[in-house]
């Protein structure tokens, strides 16, 4: 039986999070594809080479070692196909550090694409007002 479209949302979601924190850029860039837009509160940003997601990539992890986040949680709510090779998503994202919340959970949408037999990244919005990117340290309380 074929993997439902949430199940591949999930699994791209567990891996990139996993690669993210391992700061394994090469796993996790095998699963961005170019072009990538990524959409926050405040910023827009249009990746077209691999040396910028690349900087991209290193900016989010550092961030993450700055606020000493030891999970990077994001729980897949729901996902549809669009067609044979094409998929979007919603999910909820949980950083935390020994436990505790380093920022209020936040929602996401993801846009999937398969190429070469597998599923990556094309689009992906965060719904969370950034300071600034890649700087995880949204305005909010987080009590």
């Amino acid at each position: 039986m074929p993997a439902s479209a949430l199940d591949i949302y999930q699994e791209y979601l567990d891996l990139t999070g996993e690669a993210l924190l391992a700061r394994d850029a090469d796993t996790f860039l095998a699963r961005i594809f170019l072009p990538h837009l990524l959409i926050t509160e405040t910023q827009t940003f249009h990746m077209e080479d691999d040396e910028t997601i690349r900087h991209h990539f290193f900016g989010f992890a550092n961030a993450l070692a700055s606020q000493d986040v030891d999970a990077y949680v994001r729980i897949g709510r729901e996902a549809q196909f669009d067609d044979a090779t094409h998929l979007h998503g919603t999910h909820d994202s949980f950083l935390t550090s020994r436990g505790k919340l380093v920022v209020p959970r936040f929602s996401n949408e993801t846009a999937l694409e398969r190429r070469g037999g597998i599923w990556g990244s094309t689009k992906t919005r965060h719904f969370t007002a950034y300071v600034s990117w890649p700087d995880i340290l949204p305005r909010g309380d987080v009590s």
